[in-house]
């Protein structure tokens, strides 16, 4: 089979969206279900990727074959039943995997740019590439050099399962890399920094910046609260970052590490803010700080010191 064209495609944003989902329901999940909800999260993302994280498209002599990732999903288009083909655009809202839209049948893994086929009986399809001039221009060359041809295999060559399979894993180990790295980068520690008109936390997701003049006090706690509902945050491995609700205090936003006492608690005109660190040393020294920024809104007793 003389294979004129074979391009892979990466599917970056059914990437991210799925790092961005796990991140999210990785947080979502109580410590009790970690175990049997975490790893099949994982396992469905992993999967997900590995079935649909790219497009290869090829074009031989006698047909159009097309496959998501390693192959589990597939079509073949014959060259004798292409009518005509040209590059187009993709709307916005038409989205990415397989759909159904105002061009035919569309397959997508990124971006916006495609070719579309006539493929006669007002039937149309659409072929998602980051390099439709290229598509374009194989397929001019195929439909010049030879007929279709009977009896070819339906499937891709050896080379095809092999770069398949290749690609496949890359974007697999590349899934799982970009979540660990959004996790990883969520339970690092804050970056908080105090002056006379106010405090900054610094995180990847939930960071934010507090006037001194909405500040109304500024203790040094023992302990927190029990955790009513996480409104709109991150939970995972102790570490909790965004909007809480605690069960005395109501709602505010957590920069903690459960279980490493002591915490400085920042009473706003609305809500608070709770930061502390792994080491207590340090969590006392923002609070030294924040006192000396402060003096007049800190609140006695201090009893974790």
């Amino acid at each position: 089979m003389n294979v004129h064209y074979r391009h892979t495609q990466v599917g970056w944003v059914m990437i991210v969206a799925a790092a961005a989902a796990v991140a999210l329901g990785w947080g979502a999940v109580p410590p009790e279900a970690a175990v049997a909800v975490r790893v099949p999260l994982l396992l469905v993302a992993a999967l997900l990727l590995f079935a649909f994280g790219t497009l290869t498209v090829e074009v031989s002599e006698d047909a159009i074959r097309l496959w998501f990732g390693v192959g589990l999903v597939r079509k073949r288009i014959a060259l004798r039943d292409v009518r005509s083909w040209r590059e187009s655009r993709n709307p916005w809202y038409t989205g990415w995997g397989i759909r159904l839209g105002p061009g035919g049948v569309l397959w997508n893994v990124s971006g916006f740019d495609a070719v579309q086929l006539d493929l006669g009986d007002s039937k149309h399809f659409r072929i998602g590439t980051d390099e439709p001039a290229a598509l374009v221009s194989a397929i001019t060359r195929a439909k010049g050099e030879a007929p279709a041809a009977a009896g070819t295999p339906e499937g891709p060559g050896p080379a095809a399962s092999v770069v398949s399979w290749k690609t496949g894993l890359f974007v697999l180990a590349l899934g799982v890399a970009l979540v660990g790295a959004i996790f990883w980068s969520q339970i690092r520690p804050p970056k908080v920094s105090v002056a006379p008109d106010g405090f900054e936390v610094g995180t990847l997701f939930y960071g934010a910046s507090f006037a001194a003049t909405d500040i109304t006090s500024v203790s040094l706690e023992s302990r927190l609260p029990r955790v009513i509902l996480k409104t709109n945050g991150f939970g995972g491995a102790g570490t909790q970052r965004g909007w809480f609700r605690l069960e005395e205090w109501g709602e505010g936003r957590l920069y903690v590490e459960q279980g490493f006492a002591p915490y400085a608690l920042v009473r706003l005109r609305q809500g608070y803010v709770v930061v502390n660190f792994r080491e207590p040393e340090r969590t006392r020294a923002l609070y030294d700080e924040m006192a000396r920024a402060w003096p007049d809104r800190v609140r006695e007793p201090h009893a974790a010191r």
